[in-house]
């Protein structure tokens, strides 16, 4: 049944009217711009015509002068002699901007579908929410051309007159059963490098990108760009070859094999004094290299390599500048050798350059625009020192991928002079329950197995020093444990995964106490820290046990650690509540001491190497048995973190020193200033760690005073 709104005809006037209906000749000139042939003019002009770009929290036209050396790899990209344009280069260094720029000559001159593939998803929409989206809403030409409708501006897909504009991710369906004119590959180097199910991947982004291009046939390209991520390759043997001057170290993966499989071009500048064309390179910078970090940089000038003439850093805007208009720029391999068996170099539109479909470029980080060279020495230095000081090369892979654009080679270490007999020759004459002069904490490691404890002690100086003092298994459970002994009187074996009272045995372990040499003084352990990993069980009665150390007022000395393995995390050690108890249940209240444990071996084997007995280095006690020095060696460092070598053993000696490295940094070992140290890190009264063993001094008679007698009070007498 119809029912009729009971209002007068008053109402039903004011409502608005529907839109007229779009005619013939409006869907013929919104179609028009797909019979319109490509404009013939580059990538770079059409950005100059069309694109605004932010500035200064302005918008302002594109100015190509701004970054010079990303013209030619932009503009190559139309070209129809390769398939791939290839770019390598450190951070803000206008990448990302090259995509926009290819982007809108595609919307605004070459109307096709293009494709961008960002890391994820996540990261696709806040590109095209802060970058993307911004960018069209500046730039009138681009505005004009995008769709109306509600469906035309989305966060995966942009619809403008005569193309489409689609943004993914990469995984399989994304780059699978779609035709693309371009696809345009950003942070190429953070996306999964294969992609598909895992038993049977279809291929990496770049190679699946390449079946998408294949329809367009010669116009199709795909652009690639990134900050190299992965390291060098340990097992493939590299060194320079004059024969190939621009090829990058071989890598494990990534954008870098892509660009040795190009035409190699690197960027040039014209050398003011000799007019000779060399590389800006960050191994050019000249510097002091004996200065703190900051004062390093600011006096940091590139020399080159012809005349030794020193630059300053505020030549390169106009050398970049000299560059782009043929006073050096972008320069790559041939196909012919000189006399001396070296590669000649040529332009992108020389006939004889290197045969193949890539158009691959790099560019370091010292003629990068947004790079100053007082702040990359300085995060280069300052990362480096760190890395001589605790071996942890994190952050100084870091400035290698991210500043200077090149990918890291970690310096081989000399394994051959670590070994068992090494630190057993190298080890330390101490008295029993002593340790040296210069210790001023001591830390304990326990590791949690099937049937005993594994217990190391260590003392610390102020300076990193470190000494294993003791190493020994707890095998016997406390005798008030359940079922401690059989009928015989013989101690059962430990079994803490079901027995939480079989670790009590361990609070006794506050109560070993330490004579510091050539003191006054012994020491006491300051903290302990016992593996939260262990038999299935044993989590649970690990927090048991925590809980029942805080109610006795030792919460603060006592630490469940859990170790979390490969070298990407940017902490070493950190304190978090686990995600979750056992079997799913509710998360735990209590918080894990969190160790990245490759990073935390690469600082203790780099101790242990050092047999000067300075800072840093790691220290046994010559009581310590060889097999347990054994099983600090049982490890080898691979690309994805330390795996046990053929036929080694037990390897709890190393896990145990890692403990107490970690356990020593949450301390802040690393923070301390020696002049004046935390409380629990002297030799004193106000240190409850410390314990004077000392005689006290007899009281000195007080000097005779020739004006007192016999000790009657003067003002007595008055």
């Amino acid at each position: 049944m119809v029912m009729m709104p009971d209002r007068g005809p008053g109402a039903l006037a004011r409502i608005a009217p529907l839109p007229p209906f779009t005619t013939p000749e409006e869907l013929l000139a919104d179609a028009l711009p797909l019979l319109d042939p490509p404009s013939r003019i580059s990538v770079t002009d059409a950005a100059e015509r069309h694109l605004k770009v932010p500035v200064q929290g302005n918008w302002q036209a594109y100015d190509r002068l701004v970054a010079p050396y990303t013209v030619e790899p932009q503009d190559i990209s139309q070209s129809r002699l390769f398939k791939s344009v290839c770019f390598v280069g450190p951070s803000q260094s206008g990448k990302s901007q090259m995509l926009l720029s290819v982007s809108a000559h595609a919307i605004t001159c070459a109307q096709a579908p293009v494709q961008i593939i960002h890391m994820t998803k996540t990261d696709a929409d806040a590109w095209v929410e802060e970058k993307l989206d911004p960018a069209i809403e500046a730039s009138p030409s681009l505005r004009e051309r995008l769709g109306a409708s509600r469906d035309d501006s989305t966060f995966s897909r942009k619809r403008f007159k005569g193309m489409r504009l689609t943004i993914g991710y990469p995984v399989a369906n994304q780059l699978s059963s779609r035709s693309q004119r371009m696809v345009l590959l950003t942070d190429y180097d953070h996306m999964p490098q294969r992609l598909g199910p895992k038993d049977s991947p279809e291929g990496t982004p770049h190679g699946m990108a390449l079946q998408r291009i294949r329809t367009f046939m010669s116009r199709g390209c795909v652009f690639v760009e990134s900050t190299p991520a992965f390291p060098v390759d340990p097992e493939q043997a590299w060194e320079f070859d004059p024969a190939a001057p621009h090829r990058l170290p071989p890598v494990t993966g990534g954008i870098v094999k892509i660009y040795n499989e190009g035409t190699r071009g690197r960027w040039y500048w014209e050398c003011p004094n000799c007019a000779e064309l060399y590389e800006p390179r960050f191994d050019r910078l000249s510097y002091d290299r004996s200065l703190e970090p900051g004062a390093a940089g600011a006096g940091a000038q590139m020399q080159c390599p012809h005349c030794g003439d020193l630059l300053s850093h505020r030549h390169k805007t106009r050398l970049n500048a000299l560059a782009l208009s043929g006073r050096g720029g972008w320069l790559h391999e041939s196909r012919q050798l000189d006399a001396a068996g070296r590669r000649l170099l040529c332009r992108i539109d020389d006939p004889l350059i290197r045969q193949t479909p890539i158009a691959s470029y790099a560019l370091n980080g010292a003629a990068a625009a947004f790079s100053g060279w007082d702040e990359l020495v300085e995060r280069y230095e300052t990362a480096r020192r760190a890395f001589e000081a605790s071996q942890d090369d994190i952050d100084f892979a870091r400035v290698h991928y991210t500043d200077i654009g090149v990918p890291f080679a970690r310096p081989e270490e000399d394994e051959s002079g670590l070994s068992a007999a090494a630190l057993k020759d190298a080890a330390c004459d101490l008295a029993p329950m002593s340790c040296p002069h210069w210790t001023r904490f001591i830390t304990v490691s326990v590791d949690v197995n099937g049937s005993w404890f594994a217990v190391l002690v260590t003392a610390w100086g102020l300076d990193g020093r470190r000494i294993a003092l003791d190493r020994f298994d707890l095998t016997q459970p406390p005798e008030t444990a359940p079922r401690a002994r059989d009928l015989e009187g013989r101690f059962r074996a430990l079994n803490p995964a079901r027995y939480v009272e079989d670790a009590d045995i361990l609070p006794d372990l506050l109560d070993r106490t330490y004579a510091v040499d050539g003191e006054d003084w012994s020491l006491k352990p300051c903290a302990v820290a016992i593996d939260f990993n262990g038999p299935p069980g044993w989590a649970d009665n690990a927090e048991k046990f925590w809980r029942k150390r805080r109610r006795e007022g030792q919460g603060d000395l006592w630490f469940l650690s859990i170790g979390r393995g490969g070298f990407r995390f940017e902490s070493r050690v950190w304190l978090s509540a686990p995600e979750r108890g056992a079997q799913n249940r509710k998360a735990r209240s209590i918080k894990l001491m969190n160790m990245a444990v490759d990073r935390l071996k690469d600082t203790v084997l780099a101790g242990a190497a050092r047999f000067d007995q300075g800072p840093g280095s790691y220290l046994f006690a010559r009581s310590i048995e060889q097999e347990r020095l054994e099983e600090l060696i049982a490890e080898r460092r691979h690309e994805d973190g330390y795996r046990k070598r053929p036929g080694s053993g037990r390897n709890e000696t190393l896990d145990l020193s890692v403990q107490a490295q970690a356990l020593a940094e949450l301390k802040g070992i690393s923070r301390i200033n020696p002049e004046d140290p935390p409380h629990w890190a002297t030799l004193g009264e106000m240190n409850r760690f410390a314990i004077w063993t000392g005689r006290a001094e007899p009281p000195q008679p007080a000097a005779e005073d020739p004006d007192s007698t016999d000790g009657v009070i003067e003002w007595l007498r008055r």
